[in-house]
């Protein structure tokens, strides 16, 4: 069988993501200064020289040539899509769009993340959606305030142990 309809890694496609899911139309999609800035710094990175196309077979360069240009017309859309919002000084103590939240559960772990927008979402690296069901819980949230969020593995309960605006 030709290699081409096989599900065999071809190699160097670490750096492209997968498409997210677009919004309804009219739908209000919200992105912090620094994800903004993420986004157009990978569209230029996607509109340039592929440096990961070497030693790819035409066939695999084609492909990837491809994504490329599917993820730069997707970026393109995203960054005229959404509306860029900037931390606001009388939001300082609670939770709201942008603030980076440390969260105490019930065990004295302790976790921070920032509410950002879906298309700078990443658990990963704390940057928790603002559609999540925790990120909705938290919003107008203070210190010392707490959630309650249902996971997969059950019940959870969070308390707000510090909320900030900075940049990281």
């Amino acid at each position: 069988m030709s290699k081409a309809f096989t599900k065999e890694d071809s190699g160097g496609d670490e750096g492209l993501l997968p498409a997210r899911p677009r919004p309804a139309s009219g739908e209000k999609r919200y992105i912090t200064p620094e994800g903004y800035r993420a986004l157009q710094e990978e569209l230029l990175a996607s509109q340039g020289p592929d440096t990961g196309a070497e030693g790819l077979t035409p066939l695999e360069a084609g492909v990837r040539r491809k994504e490329r240009e599917r993820r730069a017309r997707e970026l393109a859309a995203t960054l005229e899509e959404v509306r860029v919002v900037e931390p606001d000084a009388a939001q300082a103590g609670r939770v709201f769009f942008g603030a980076w939240v440390e969260l105490e559960d019930e065990d004295g772990s302790r976790v921070r993340y920032r509410i950002v927008g879906p298309d700078e979402a990443d658990v990963k690296a704390g940057r928790l959606s603002v559609e999540s069901p925790l990120a909705r819980a938290l919003l107008g949230k203070e210190v010392g305030e707490s959630v309650v969020v249902e996971r997969p593995r059950g019940a959870v309960e969070y308390t707000v142990a510090q909320v900030d605006y900075a940049t990281q």
